[in-house]
């Protein structure tokens, strides 16, 4: 019977472990070049695609809140003349990239503002016409109707006043 007996395996104690040798597998602990270079290579390659979309989208912005901007000044120039009682000259100058809203009898200048390169909202064209800019006078009416076009990288919007002071955004 002894020949028979039950084999009864040993339990598994904390000194038995320690003596098997470690297993390469289980005490990894980081990440191999391989995996590091395949995850730079995607971000590379997902930055590469962002990069472009962002500056449109930074153009985009730019132009949508310079043409606030240029509106709401043509809005206020026939407000201040209906206030006033006084002609208003809406102009721009090109040669210092402001638009000037100024008192055509005394010529002092009411509101400036500066479109150039390094202004918040910079743009890199900007146009008028008629070029002479317009004259609204008290009674709410301008002499002429306005555009004002506004340009950056590709991107160019239009902003239409009439003669009775309409703005239209485009």
């Amino acid at each position: 019977m002894s020949a028979l007996k039950k084999h009864r395996p040993r339990p598994i104690t904390t000194k038995s472990l320690r003596l098997l040798p470690p297993n390469p597998s289980r005490t990894r602990a980081g990440f191999t070049l391989i995996e590091m270079m395949i995850v730079v290579l995607i971000i590379g390659v997902m930055a590469k695609v962002a990069v472009p979309r962002i500056g449109m989208t930074v153009a985009r912005s730019r132009i949508s809140g310079l043409e606030i901007v240029v509106a709401s000044q043509i809005e206020r120039a026939f407000a201040l003349a209906t206030r006033t009682r006084r002609p208003v000259t809406v102009t721009y100058n090109s040669s210092t990239a402001y638009l000037i809203t100024a008192d055509r009898a005394s010529s002092t200048q009411l509101q400036t503002r500066y479109l150039g390169r390094s202004a918040e909202l910079s743009v890199t064209s900007v146009t008028l016409s008629p070029t002479r800019g317009i004259t609204i006078f008290p009674t709410g009416l301008a002499d002429s109707a306005l555009t004002v076009t506004i340009g950056n990288n590709g991107f160019t919007r239009y902003i239409r006043s009439t003669v009775s002071g309409l703005i239209v955004r485009q």
